[in-house]
């Protein structure tokens, strides 16, 4: 016989052995070691109503109801227990469906909106003279709904003339007392504690445990028995994810290792050069260009003023020494041995410049030697060479 058939028949089984015992009064309690209240499940009661139109059913399902709210609220089986007037103020619309639900994930979507670990609503029928009582519970531990049956065992009433049978208030009391053992089995099969699952976790990571969120980092989780599934997120990590069993009254230890995600590569786009050039690319050149086109121009003004003034030496003919010439070669004079000068020196920082300036791409200069003995070195640099060309006169 498989594991997965017993565990479906075993509380059948148990349903089933109460009607035998009710029969020769037999008590199958049995004393247990209290259930920690952390493990305890919560039970929800959707309802105990009339299957049948019977007037006798109606009746009977209030007073089982007044009878079941009576032994939960005395007893310690479940931390909490949600009513049907409760389970109807929460569930609102949806309450109709669910009150007849029969399927598995019909139930289940009922408790989870109720947050609740187990149902169970009961029914009433006439059966024969008596009443058959029907429960439907749910525990996810089962993975199907439990449906068990119980008559009340009722007999039928031998008439004698001028005897008067029971009343329907005694054969009610009568019927609660009958079907009291079946109650209490009933909230035993659905009262199988929960276990605890340990999480050891990141402060960062959020830990959810079958989709459910627990919050951050490390938590303990009352989870109810079976195979559940821890999962733990985090930025920058790969997700971790493990699957457990939880049994009942047991804890079950999990240890997070957040594995980080490997870096993405960035892509730095380096912008394009253009073509390099234009005066800005060699400046060394172009200062001696400039300084040698200063002194073409400075010999220009002194050759000028050097004929004017040797006309006026020699004394010739003073017409072809007009004036205005006579005043500007002073002038030309003065500026030929400032742009001759000027132009000497430019020339001469041009020259150094494209010397001493690395050509690009290439070897830095080398850089000075030291002496052994730490003492400052005087280097003598020559001073750049140049011309100076000097006019002069008396006008």
């Amino acid at each position: 016989m498989s594991t997965s058939l017993i565990r479906r028949t075993l509380p059948l089984i148990l349903l089933a052995s109460v009607a035998g015992a009710q029969e020769f009064e037999l008590d199958l309690t049995e004393e247990k070691p209290a259930v920690p209240t952390e493990f305890r499940p919560t039970l929800g009661v959707l309802s105990v109503k009339a299957a049948d139109t019977e007037d006798v059913s109606a009746s009977r399902a209030r007073q089982l109801e007044a009878e079941l709210l009576k032994q939960l609220g005395q007893g310690d089986l479940f931390q909490t227990v949600v009513e049907p007037s409760g389970a109807r103020t929460a569930l609102g619309a949806d309450f109709a469906r669910v009150e007849a639900c029969t399927d598995y994930s019909c139930m289940e979507a009922a408790a989870k909106k109720l947050k609740v670990n187990r149902l169970v609503r009961l029914t009433v029928a006439k059966h024969g003279v008596g009443s058959l009582v029907t429960m439907y519970g749910y525990d996810p531990g089962f993975n199907e709904v439990l449906v068990v049956s119980q008559e009340s065992g009722e007999k039928a009433e031998k008439a004698f003339l001028g005897v008067a049978g029971k009343t329907q208030a005694q054969k009610d009391r009568e019927f609660i007392k009958k079907i009291n053992s079946f109650l209490v089995q009933v909230q035993k099969t659905l009262s199988i504690p929960n276990g605890k699952i340990v999480i050891d976790n990141d402060p960062s990571g959020l830990v959810t445990v079958d989709g459910v969120e627990y919050g951050m980092g490390s938590v303990e989780v009352i989870a109810q028995r079976g195979t559940r599934t821890v999962k733990v997120t985090s930025p920058g990590y790969k997700p971790f994810t493990q699957t457990v069993t939880v049994e009942q009254t047991r804890s079950v230890d999990v240890k997070v290792s957040l594995i980080a995600l490997p870096l993405e590569p960035v892509v730095v786009v380096k912008p394009v050069e253009g073509p390099k050039g234009g005066i800005f690319a060699k400046p060394g050149l172009y200062v001696a260009l400039l300084g040698a086109a200063a002194v073409g121009i400075g010999i220009g003004f002194g050759q000028s003023a050097a004929r004017v003034k040797g006309l006026l030496d020699a004394g010739g003919d003073p017409i072809a020494v007009t004036r205005a010439d006579a005043k500007a070669a002073p002038t030309n004079a003065m500026l030929a041995n400032v742009l001759v000068g000027a132009g000497a020196a430019a020339v001469a920082g041009g020259v150094t410049w494209i010397i001493l300036t690395p050509t690009p791409g290439g070897e830095p200069p080398p850089a000075a030697p030291k002496t052994g003995t730490g003492e400052p070195t005087e280097t003598t640099t020559p001073a750049p060479s140049g011309a100076m060309i000097n006019f002069g006169g008396t006008f």
